[in-house]
């Protein structure tokens, strides 16, 4: 394969990474300029708080996990919250796309998604919530006598 048709294989997959990100309401995505080689590190810029290193390659190689954490260090990230984006080359272009992050990141991740939302019952809030409907109550009744 040509070094040309590498970049553009590679570019592929970046496109693809920043319309996955923005379909998934996680705001815009941009590749970065000359894939990170510049003052911002990572293949995309986003408001997404992690570091993106984007492989779209036959084979896996330890050294782009060393990559990806090495830009998240010297980035302007969270040197923790790096991800190596991976597409399955036994699969057609981009049916199957995987992401490599730190295992503390992923347990980080699922356990704010098991988060309780109200971790325990609000009495005040709830005193004031039933208080409002039968304020609510009240006027729509006397606005049914009108």
């Amino acid at each position: 394969m040509t070094p040309r048709a590498a970049q553009a294989k590679g570019k592929r997959l970046e496109k693809f990474l920043c319309d996955m990100v923005e379909e998934a309401g996680l705001g815009k995505a941009v590749r970065t300029p000359g894939s990170g080689s510049g003052n911002i590190k990572g293949d995309i810029f986003s408001n997404v708080d992690f570091m993106f290193e984007c492989k779209n390659q036959k084979q896996f190689h330890w050294h782009d996990i060393d990559q990806a954490k090495e830009e998240a260090r010297s980035g302007n990230y969270d040197r923790d919250k790096w991800s190596l984006i991976l597409r399955d080359p036994r699969h057609p272009e981009f049916e199957e796309v995987y992401a490599v992050i730190d295992l503390g990141q992923f347990l980080t991740l699922l356990k704010r998604s098991k988060e309780p939302v109200i971790k325990e019952a609000d009495k005040e809030a709830s005193w004031a919530i039933r208080n409002l409907i039968q304020a609510a109550k009240k006027v729509l009744k006397r606005l049914e006598k009108q």
